[in-house]
């Protein structure tokens, strides 16, 4: 299974690296989004690293627009991650049981529309998850095609929009189960004035002409707003992620936490 997950992991940050440059290049004239936007907010392959090593149950895939995330899920997800080999395998219900599947319903979060996005998860991180339940409700929720007993390729072509139901909502505390985040947005004046901004970073390393090694400019991974109270959660957080992403996946991650108060000066 590991080699799955190196293969698979390695083809999405190749397919999505690959994706996001061509759509910076001049010729390039189907949308309008700045490149430090995209290379900022856009890169996923931490958190799809995150869900392959067992560490979150669910990634969200949202890109800066929701006409980027369609042309991302219809031009690289479908044809080239779906049915890459290493995907068919680990998505296999006695494997980690991936899903993909595009949000086609009106479902938001009470900071935004989730319609358009796309949702992937693992049923077997799911099942041993201590709140599986919870979890489980949220994706169908999000998913309402979804069920406990379904995993493996899910690439229909429904278009968003189409369902003209009631918007529904799922919480923020949902969400950040769904999705391992140990923080939380704030709920009043004062929680807004002492906010955090936690982030995680790949440090990546290359050789020079003497055959060192080199530091590059890390990447963004993730990141999430989060309390002072929370902070020795967070840490605890992070040292199980960069444990368990050296062991899997010989990934290692940098951790930073500023105050936004700071980040507004």
């Amino acid at each position: 299974m590991k080699s799955a997950i190196l293969d698979f992991f390695r083809a999405f940050r190749e397919e999505e690296q690959a994706w996001i440059q061509s759509l910076q290049t001049p010729t390039n004239t189907d949308f309008h989004t700045p490149s430090s936007t995209l290379q900022d907010c856009s890169l996923h392959y931490g958190e799809l690293a995150f869900v392959l090593a067992g560490l979150k149950p669910c990634l969200l895939i949202q890109l800066p627009t929701p006409e980027l995330t369609t042309a991302f899920y219809e031009g690289v997800i479908v044809p080239r991650l779906l049915t890459h080999p290493a995907y068919a395998q680990l998505s296999a219900p006695s494997d980690l049981g991936l899903s993909c599947k595009r949000i086609t319903g009106r479902v938001r979060s009470p900071e935004m529309s989730l319609q358009g996005y796309v949702l992937l998860w693992s049923r077997r991180t799911v099942l041993s998850h201590p709140q599986a339940d919870r979890i489980q409700r949220g994706i169908d929720r999000v998913c309402p095609q979804e069920t406990t007993l379904h995993s493996g390729d899910q690439t229909g072509s429904e278009n968003v929009g189409d369902n003209q139901e009631d918007e529904d909502e799922i919480s923020e505390e949902d969400l950040a189960v769904m999705l391992d985040i140990p923080g939380r947005l704030p709920k009043t004046h004062a929680e807004m004035l002492q906010m955090i901004e936690v982030s995680y970073w790949h440090q990546v390393s290359s050789s020079n002409t003497t055959g060192s090694a080199q530091a590059t400019e890390p990447t963004l991974l993730t990141a999430f707003a989060a309390q002072p109270d929370q902070i020795p959660e967070i840490h605890a957080h992070f040292r199980r992620y960069r444990t368990t992403l050296l062991q899997v996946l010989e990934l290692p991650i940098q951790l930073h936490i500023q105050s936004m108060a700071d980040m507004a000066k």
